[in-house]
């Protein structure tokens, strides 16, 4: 496998999809499972690394912005407090 070329891939679109959620949602899916490959494979650390900063800021970024807490007061509405 050649990590670096993949890497180069999702990195291309990572930069492309940090402001569309969906997006962003789809290829939170894509690098943890590059991610899993990755660690079962013994790939080198930096790739790992760079897998799981990436995994970070897209589930950061695809958060949903609708608040769940019963008691706020934006609750089933976009949360100001988030």
């Amino acid at each position: 496998m050649n990590w670096s070329e993949l890497l180069a891939e999702l990195e291309i679109e990572y930069a492309n999809s940090i402001k569309e959620k969906m997006r962003a949602q789809n290829l939170l899916q894509k690098v943890t499972q590059m991610l899993s490959t990755a660690e079962l494979s013994s790939a080198e650390a930096s790739v790992i690394d760079r897998l799981d900063m990436m995994q970070m800021e897209l589930t950061e970024a695809a958060k949903e912005n609708i608040c769940r807490n019963t008691r706020c007061p934006h609750y089933s509405k976009k949360c100001r407090m988030r």
